[in-house]
């Protein structure tokens, strides 16, 4: 039996273009509910946005760590199979921290957590697009690079509005504790001093009554 070498072009290009379907009805979505103003809709489509996002990251970093330890366990008769994979799954291990970092921080709503991920995926972008430099003066590769700053763009600033709203609901919520604090603290304040005072005209000493 002969196998087609494209066909995995072919089924990688298939998922390619549900993902693309379904990322353009999400995109439809939010832009429809923040079209009505409903605010608490666009945050939760917000939040699902990047919850998907560190979902696909985490599966595909999970699929390169078992790829590399494939490589590692059939090739160990081979120093280069293992080298490789072990390669492999260093770099995939150590991006899958930082997917569940973000899934963990979106989930805690920890902001903190979801800051080192923005970080690290700036720093990966910068060399991604460093290495993409000697592309431009192949046919194709300005368009090839735009289209990667507008992805990253999209999907990055996705995660970036939903750690900014993250950021306002503590502050909020930092601001409304303080203020009922305040409040606690006046009203015993006024209840302490309505307890110690003593004016005269109330409660006038029995000496007063003496004529």
């Amino acid at each position: 039996m002969q196998i087609d070498p494209l066909s995995g072009l072919y089924g990688v290009a298939v998922f390619s273009l549900f993902i693309n379907i379904g990322w353009f009805i999400f995109s439809h979505t939010l832009i429809e509910r923040n079209k009505n103003n409903n605010m608490e809709g666009v945050k939760t489509i917000i939040k699902i946005g990047s919850y998907i996002i560190g979902s696909l990251q985490a599966i595909l970093f999970t699929i390169l760590v078992i790829v590399g330890l494939l490589y590692v366990s059939f090739g160990s008769s081979e120093i280069v199979l293992v080298i490789v994979g072990g390669i492999i799954i260093t770099i995939g291990g150590i991006f899958l921290i930082f997917a569940s970092l973000l899934l963990h921080g979106i989930r805690t709503k920890s902001p903190g957590k979801i800051k080192v991920w923005d970080i690290v995926q700036f720093v990966y972008f910068g060399l991604v697009l460093f290495s993409s430099i000697p592309a431009l003066g192949v046919r194709g590769g300005l368009l090839q690079m735009i289209l990667l700053c507008l992805s990253f763009m999209y999907y990055k600033g996705m995660v970036i509005v939903h750690y900014n709203i993250i950021l306002e609901d503590d502050s909020s919520i930092n601001m409304e504790t303080a203020m009922n604090k305040e409040t606690s603290m006046n009203t015993t304040m006024k209840t302490n001093h309505r307890e110690f005072s003593n004016p005269m005209n109330e409660n006038p000493p029995p000496y007063s009554a003496v004529v």
